[in-house]
């Protein structure tokens, strides 16, 4: 959890530091909705440096990390091997390292014993994970093609995959909100930074359409949908995010979005035949998840209804500030789809494009309060409990699977792999 803590101290520190924040009030003054002068030069060179400058904390973190996050091992690692495997013979450590995430594998998706894992062969590996590789999208599918033509080693996947992500959030951060210092700390704090080193396809696919609002808010709809299409090449999923572009439009006052959430839990009672029907036309390789069994997702309902709650409290004061309605709007549909999470466990997958949006909301909503100290108590509050939620579910309760933390060049890769035969932290 140190090196977690010491790169969110670097980042704000970096922030707090570089970003131009006295030039940008300048120009950003009254209420949303005035025209606000162009960025000069010299203050858009201050705004890439300190953007550039900030996430370097995070890539070196995430870039460096392995057997960090379930899907690393479980997923990425060895499918990336795989389809290197069919262009270039692997070398004994690259192979040593795909038997063991097929044998962990068989362990955690198969419940195998330790022993009858180990009885896995190098063949059946190969055998596996060339036939997994193929229902990840085309488009994560082309990243990783172009590292294999390079015959690149599987850390530079984390490292090109880290700089996306990163690259993809703090430009939308940076290009989005007034309260850059605050996003970043709750991109930590709500847990996105910990799901992007876990389901790394997926928020390569979040990110991009993060980067997307600010298409959508400036009405420029060519732009929005090839992000949202690009996004979806990476993970299909992404298509439930073509809903956004018309809420910036939208004027649903809170009271029927509290009665939507209301009668989407309702609904969501009976609608999972139609759903899965759906499910089966448009992406039959997640049909998959609803065989499984599924929980009702309370911790992250229980997250959204009180972003719901604060931007209800303070929707007149940022109803016509930029970015306010779109991403109170995000909120409410991310209730919407975990509505169903009890039904169906792939709506937890798509609540987290909705969700993304809380790094940008929760800034502005605290800061709408007018009065000092009341503002500065929201402030208080707001971030405690978002620490004490991620301190719960990262550090007591290893959510994803990102402790303890490794980097590959603290030792033998394969070594490191290992002990988690016998214990996967966060799992068994």
């Amino acid at each position: 959890m140190l090196v977690y803590t010491i790169a969110t101290a670097l980042t704000l520190a970096a922030v707090a530091w570089l970003y131009p924040k006295r030039e940008m009030a300048e120009i950003s003054t009254g209420m949303a909705g005035t025209v606000k002068r162009s960025v000069s030069a010299d203050t858009r060179k201050k705004l890439i440096l300190s953007c550039v400058v900030a996430m370097i904390p995070f890539l070196a973190v995430m870039s460096a990390r392995w057997c960090v996050g379930v899907d690393t091992w479980f997923t990425y690692t060895p499918e990336y091997l795989a389809m290197k495997s069919e262009s270039v013979p692997l070398t004994e450590e690259e192979e040593q390292i795909m038997l063991t995430s097929g044998q962990i594998t068989g362990r955690l998706a198969h419940g195998y014993s330790k022993e009858k894992a180990m009885e896995l062969t190098l063949e059946e590996a190969y055998s596996n994970f060339r036939l997994f590789y193929h229902h990840t999208g085309i488009g994560f599918q082309g990243l990783q093609r172009i590292l294999v033509f390079f015959h690149a080693d599987v850390q530079w996947l984390y490292f090109v995959t880290s700089l996306i992500i990163l690259g993809l959030v703090f430009t939308a951060i940076w290009q989005q909100s007034s309260y850059p210092l605050l996003a970043c700390l709750f991109f930590v704090i709500t847990g996105n930074f910990f799901l992007s080193m876990n389901i790394v396809s997926q928020y390569i696919a979040i990110a991009i359409c993060l980067f997307a609002c600010t298409f959508a808010e400036k009405r420029k709809p060519i732009w929005f949908f090839l992000l949202v299409a690009l996004a979806a090449t990476v993970h299909i999923s992404a298509l439930v995010f073509l809903l956004v572009y018309f809420l910036p439009k939208l004027k649903i006052k809170p009271l029927w979005c509290i009665v939507a959430v209301a009668v989407a839990l309702l609904v969501a009672q009976f609608a999972f035949p139609l759903i899965k029907k759906l499910v089966e036309i448009v992406a039959p390789q997640y049909v998959r998840h609803f065989e499984m069994s599924a929980d009702f997702e309370w911790v992250f309902f229980g997250i959204g209804c009180a972003v719901l709650a604060l931007g209800t409290c303070y929707f007149n004061k940022g109803k016509d500030f930029p970015y306010f309605r779109l991403w109170y709007y995000m909120n409410v549909l991310g209730l919407i789809a975990l509505a169903f999470s009890g039904n169906i466990p792939l709506m937890k997958r798509i609540n987290y494009y909705f969700a993304a949006s809380h790094i940008l909301l929760l800034p502005m909503l605290m800061n709408l309060e007018e009065d000092k100290k009341k503002r500065i108590g929201l402030h208080i509050l707001t971030i405690g409990l978002f620490t004490a939620q991620i301190v719960v579910a990262i550090w007591h309760l290893n959510k994803h699977a990102t402790l303890p933390y490794r980097a590959f060049f603290q030792g033998n890769r394969l070594e490191m792999m290992l002990p988690m035969l016998d214990h996967i932290p966060g799992l068994w």
